[in-house]
């Protein structure tokens, strides 16, 4: 989000920068990593309200928009585990896939820390939570070697 406000400070820079089409797709790119984490578990919520006040069969689908959402749940979460996965059999990691069972409580996180983010971006604009990177009690894997011939 703040990579978003300070790029915006000049949008007219920006797009002389990037021209129309590398600024359209900026605007697509950072509005839908924000939206696309607060949406998931508003949708989740959602669902999970459906089930509890209507009970198993609310879930099965009625309409075209029941539908809908189905192929958007079923295309997001499956596509997001076929290209992790893909990502982990690139690293022969492969072993480590049991984890993507949990990417849907990862993505809840992910929209807690969106509000957090939002949050403090109004109230402490100067202020940044950063995360430390490369801190680790395990031992760290040696680096892929170049595959040869």
């Amino acid at each position: 989000m703040q990579t978003y406000c300070v790029h915006l400070r000049h949008p007219g820079a920006l797009l002389r920068d990037l021209g129309w089409r590398g600024f359209l797709g900026f605007q697509v790119l950072i509005t839908g990593m924000i939206l696309s984490s607060l949406l998931h578990t508003l949708a989740l919520v959602v669902l999970v309200a459906r089930l509890v006040l209507e009970g198993p069969e609310s879930l099965l689908p009625r309409d075209v928009w029941d539908w809908s959402a189905v192929g958007i749940f079923a295309t997001g979460y499956l596509g997001a585990m076929v290209l992790t996965f893909s990502g982990l059999a690139r690293q022969r990691a492969g072993r480590l896939g049991w984890q993507l069972a949990v990417l849907p409580a990862y993505w809840v996180l992910h929209s807690i820390a969106t509000v957090q983010a939002a949050g403090e971006l109004v109230t402490a604009p100067s202020h940044w939570a950063k995360t430390t990177h490369g801190v680790t009690r395990l031992a760290r894997e040696p680096a892929l070697r170049p595959r040869t011939g």
